[in-house]
């Protein structure tokens, strides 16, 4: 049963993994589903959506006039997922976590997408998914929901583009399984650009069997709250995850990202790096925990968190955690907050560069370890813009 969100807010208030969480932002996103009035075909896009093979998604409603994906290999499903359709597998990595918000996302889905790579195949070219917001969205939410399942030595690039206008108003909530049979090799690529008034609340489940390879990079940009969760689910010999992502935050803007890493049996390594920039009143969480069962020997596990601040009124709360019940493991964890180096500034200047391009560079370094994970040049280029541009604005306010 759907219930209204003070009580959903009035049930996580107590839980850990929500402890830092700003319950009145929430407080303020209704729990009605965004209904169109008629077609959104006309709906004026971007013209610089990337990507060739893509999906374009409007307040949760598919575009059938932008994008498409062509040409794809034998055997390979790869189009709009009706909320009607019955798929095998749909819902058995989201039923395994206590989440309401997943809950809600699970009954309220409008779309999204279903991609289903045969054993062997490949994909050359990236799946973009754009998933936009405008004007129309008046305090609603907007449900989707993805689902990927690679056979035994599949590969495939999936890249989840989250943004709006700046008149935009409301709740997204997505959600993605992705199922990796033996061998197969997951890339996901997810960009949260939400315009300044919407809330974003979306969750990523992976599940690995023997040999599989599933790669996570996610950009928490813009949007007034983000939270990011990511469960990953190493359930075979051999598998290995590789997680990084970056969060930037100004004005009072809130971003929390959270990881669950479960290794269950032995041989399994994870290496995960998250990143973030805040400034003003700003406020950053990282919460992340790698599970290593009894059963789980030879693991390695490497959990890091970096924060840089760039004010003294934003805050970034971190905690990383290890549980680890089997004995032959080499795992670590750790975090670090601080601050950009008045040594580094003095030494660019001294080079010729004035105060503010030497800070723009320097925090713009901080990000490059994660925006260099990015395969994709064009992504790489253009998000590394975006990025360039926001710290600019940000520290130029601070020159000014």
């Amino acid at each position: 049963m759907i219930r209204t969100m003070d009580d959903i807010l009035m049930d996580l208030r107590g839980r850990e993994d929500w402890k830092y969480s700003d319950f009145k932002g929430l407080q303020q996103a209704g729990l009605e589903t965004w209904q169109p009035a008629g077609s959104s075909a006309g709906t004026e896009l971007p013209a610089d959506l990337m990507g060739t093979a893509k999906l374009v998604f409007v307040n949760g409603r598919w575009r059938q006039d932008a994008g498409g994906v062509v040409d794809l290999p034998a055997g390979v499903v790869c189009r709009p997922l009706p909320a009607d359709e019955v798929v095998a597998g749909f819902g058995s990595l989201t039923d395994k976590v206590d989440g309401p918000f997943i809950a809600l996302n699970s009954a309220r889905w409008s779309g999204g997408l279903l991609l289903d790579v045969p054993a062997g195949v490949s994909l050359i070219e990236p799946i973009h998914l754009h998933f936009l917001t405008d004007a129309r969205l008046d305090g609603q939410m907007v449900a989707v929901r993805n689902f990927v399942r690679l056979g035994p030595g599949a590969s495939a690039t999936v890249i989840e583009h989250y943004h709006g206008d700046a008149a935009g108003r409301g709740l997204h909530l997505p959600v993605t399984e992705v199922l990796c049979a033996e061998d197969a090799t997951a890339r996901h690529l997810k960009i949260v650009d939400e315009g300044p008034a919407m809330l974003h609340l979306g969750s990523t489940h992976a599940h690995q069997e023997a040999g599989s390879r599933f790669t996570s990079r996610e950009f928490a940009l813009g949007g007034s709250m983000v939270r990011r969760e990511l469960y990953v689910d190493l359930a075979g010999p051999k598998a290995f995850c590789d997680l990084t992502a970056l969060s930037m935050a100004a004005g009072r803007d809130k971003r929390d990202m959270r990881t669950r890493v479960d290794h269950s049996v032995p041989g399994c390594e994870t290496l995960e790096l998250y990143k973030g920039i805040f400034d003003d009143e700003a406020r950053g969480v990282f919460d992340g925990r790698i599970l290593v069962a009894r059963d789980a020997q030879q693991t390695s596990a490497h959990q890091t968190n970096r924060n840089l601040l760039l004010s003294d009124d934003a805050v970034s709360n971190s905690i990383p955690r290890l549980e680890i019940y089997a004995d032959d493991v080499k795992c670590s964890h750790g975090s670090t907050t601080g601050r950009l180096g008045d040594d580094e500034v003095f030494f660019l200047r001294s080079r010729g560069f004035d105060a503010l391009t030497a800070r723009v560079m320097l925090a713009k370094a901080f990000a490059g370890e994660i925006l260099d994970g990015i395969v994709e040049n064009e992504v790489r280029e253009k998000l590394g813009g975006e990025i360039t541009t926001r710290l600019a604005a940000t520290l130029g306010r601070q020159e000014g």
